[in-house]
């Protein structure tokens, strides 16, 4: 399967969809969601890698039943003193 990946600039947002769909059509998602997104980079599944940590069944699964799988990450950092 051939997907886009779109991700904003801080890497907080991520949305993989079926490549060349239109995710201003996506019905679901709230647009505050898509605002930011980065021009898509294209990834098939049978030879190419999906972001690390991500599982590949669960997009595959995600993208055929919903259109579109969709995730947000924050990261900390938690300064220790030594």
């Amino acid at each position: 399967m051939q997907f886009d990946i779109y991700r904003d600039q801080a890497l907080e947002r991520l949305l993989i969809v079926k490549r060349g769909t239109n995710i201003k059509q996506l019905e679901d998602l709230q647009p505050r969601f898509l605002n930011g997104l980065e021009r898509p980079n294209q990834v098939d599944s049978e030879v190419g890698s999906l972001p690390l940590g991500l599982n590949s069944e669960e997009v595959i699964e995600a993208v055929e039943r919903h259109g579109y799988f969709a995730s947000t990450h924050e990261a900390s950092i938690k300064e220790v003193d030594g």
